[in-house]
């Protein structure tokens, strides 16, 4: 239900338009002609005094209570609004199971008694429909007075087929996702009245070249308003009643998935019982053999909701979903879950209530990871990485603010990374980078492939850090001149090396061996005897951080340390693998006094 704000910009925006254009509505006859322009009032009291007519807006601002019902395609059945207190109750469809309360600026989404509530500081968020002003706008704008419904047939009834004015209405239901624009155009709207000239029905008349006439009739009917009017004591036993019902939440760890979907509604459209036990075994594996906590089980249980959106859509649409779609779309989901990375994946992540250390752990161990006798973290038969993850993903900044989390003390400070295999996993991340870069995007070098990465995803990279400790010399050698150069996303987490000369990715990962069996071979003697070059790329490759530069404590701790050799006073852990410590004997980051970038931003690579 939740929607962007532009919504209601946007509906605003076009409702001021139609205000400074238009002058009245078309009827189904002929009305007295209204006056538009305001001098002081004195037109517009002329008016009245002359035709006893008053505006419909100026009645309805002194309406109190109002309800709206709705079809299947508005988020929610009912809607109920105190118009002066700025309250409102918007009651789920048969196919929902939303509760809304909205109250001034503030709401609370109640999903049921198993998923609880969500509170929300901005009613907009949650969706526009809850200010009763969604509705009366398109009928304000069309500046109606009781003469221009007043048909001499006793109906009370308008119909609208001007362009502009249809947009009115046609507009603010696009924007919420009540109406596909690709699949109908508005060609028509009828409005009648009560006695009161309140508004008691709006009814839309649709066109469209996808729909056939049956879904047409039943996307109308959908779509059909309904008004009605209340008093004080019936609203507020209605708001009573909601919240009260409201309270009924069940603790999470009393929850059990049966009990868990019944709270979703999409995924009770496949109402098949081997698809709910499809959907139980999948929770029990994520829990017993991913490791996964409930909470994070049971986000995958909402994943599975929202991926369902497109089989709980308008009435026309779910009744050709076939059960080999919904269980196509199960195991799919069920597979994204098992894709480090993956937009399931990390809802999971970051909806899990493992401790972060664990946390940041369970995902080695969902990769099947291990450390060989030589100290380097091997991936086995485990989960993979998800191929689109990119560069930027949640995912990473999710992970590596785990980490943090983990290793935090208090305020800034951190305590420096211990865990051989967290440090190590940056190499894995680092290669997934790679390749997402190298196989998505086209150019003639790595770094033009990077840009276009960039340009892609609309971000700019980032140059300002030191290249220094990719830019290694052989031990006891003097420092001549920059090759290499450091480039990351904006978030400054994933790194690139780039050859400046060759503009190719400097990398251990087109050096390091890769077995048959996806195994690196980690043995340090046969990287000794490589090129210089070669083991030079090996120690100047990239490196994920933990932690951006900027960072300072966290980065140093986190990123810095746990790869730097230890040397007499210093205690820290040093956790690289038998292959880097080996060739870091070899060769040393050149000293900070001697060392001179070069490149600092990409229009120095002109040069």
């Amino acid at each position: 239900m939740v929607r962007k704000k532009k919504c209601i910009a946007g509906m605003c925006i076009l409702l001021l338009i139609a205000l400074g254009k238009m002058d009245r509505v078309q009827a189904d006859e002929d009305v007295p002609e209204t006056i538009t322009e305001d001098h002081g009032g004195e037109a517009t009291e002329e008016f009245e005094r002359r035709t006893d007519a008053k505006f419909c807006s100026d009645i309805w601002d002194d309406a109190g209570y109002i309800a709206v019902n709705t079809g299947n395609c508005y988020p929610g059945s009912r809607v109920e609004y105190d118009v002066k207190r700025n309250r409102t109750i918007l009651y789920p469809a048969g196919w929902q199971k939303q509760l809304v309360i909205r109250e001034k600026e503030k709401a609370v989404i109640y999903y049921g008694k198993y998923r609880g509530e969500v509170e929300y500081e901005e009613y907009e968020t949650v969706s526009p429909i809850l200010d009763v002003e969604f509705f009366l706008n398109p009928l304000r704008a069309l500046k109606l007075t009781t003469a221009d419904i007043e048909n001499g047939q006793g109906t009370k009834t308008i119909t609208i087929e001007e362009e502009q004015q249809l947009e009115l209405f046609y507009a603010p239901l696009v924007y919420e996702g009540i109406l596909n624009e690709e699949e109908v155009s508005l060609k028509a709207v009828t409005v009648s009245f009560n006695e009161d000239y309140m508004p008691k029905e709006v009814r839309f008349t649709l066109s469209s070249d996808v729909l056939d006439m049956v879904q047409l009739v039943t996307l109308e009917n959908e779509l059909t308003q309904r008004y009605s009017y209340m008093e004080l004591k019936e609203f507020g036993e209605h708001i009573d009643l909601v919240k009260e019902a409201m309270k009924e939440i069940v603790p999470e760890e009393e929850i059990t998935i049966a009990d868990y979907v019944t709270d979703l509604n999409n995924i009770l459209q496949a109402k098949d019982e081997y698809f709910l036990q499809r959907l139980t075994h999948q929770g029990e594996e994520l829990t017993y053999f991913s490791g996964w906590d409930k909470r994070a089980v049971l986000a995958y249980l909402e994943a599975v909701n929202t991926k369902f959106n497109a089989f709980a859509g308008n009435g026309y649409e779910a009744e050709n979903v076939t059960k080999e779609e919904f269980l196509q779309e199960l195991e799919n989901t069920y597979q994204s879950a098992r894709q480090i990375g993956s937009d399931v994946y990390t809802y999971m992540f970051e909806a899990s209530k493992i401790e972060p250390k664990k946390k940041a752990l369970l995902v080695l161990r969902q990769m099947g990871a291990y450390m060989d006798e030589n100290g380097m973290l091997q991936l086995g038969a485990g989960d993979k990485f998800a191929a689109d993850m990119t560069p930027h993903s949640a995912f990473l900044e999710d992970y590596a603010a785990c980490v943090r989390e983990a290793y935090q003390k208090n305020g800034h400070k951190y305590r420096t990374l211990d865990d051989q295999m967290i440090h190590q996993f940056r190499m894995y991340i680092d290669k997934h980078n790679i390749e997402y870069v190298r196989n998505y995007f086209k150019g003639p070098t790595d770094y033009a492939k990077l840009q276009a990465y960039a340009k892609n995803f609309e971000m700019k990279l980032y140059y300002g850090e030191p290249s220094r400790h990719h830019n290694k010399i052989g031990r006891g050698e003097h420092f001549r001149k920059q090759k290499y150069d450091k480039v990351l996303t904006p978030n400054r987490l994933s790194e690139f090396i780039i050859n400046v000369e060759t503009g190719t990715f400097v990398t251990q990962w087109d050096v390091l061996e890769i077995r048959k069996d996806g195994t690196v071979a980690s043995g340090p003697d046969g990287y000794l005897k490589r090129e210089s070059e070669k083991q030079c790329v090996i120690v100047d490759t990239e490196s994920f951080n933990y932690a951006p530069a900027d960072y300072i404590d966290a980065h140093n701790a986190l990123d810095v340390l746990p790869a730097t050799p230890t040397s007499g006073i210093k205690k820290t852990p040093y956790l690289e693998n038998d292959v880097k410590s080996a060739l870091k004997e070899v060769w040393e980051s050149p000293g900070k006094l001697s060392y001179r970038e070069t490149y600092k931003s990409s229009k120095d690579y002109l040069k």
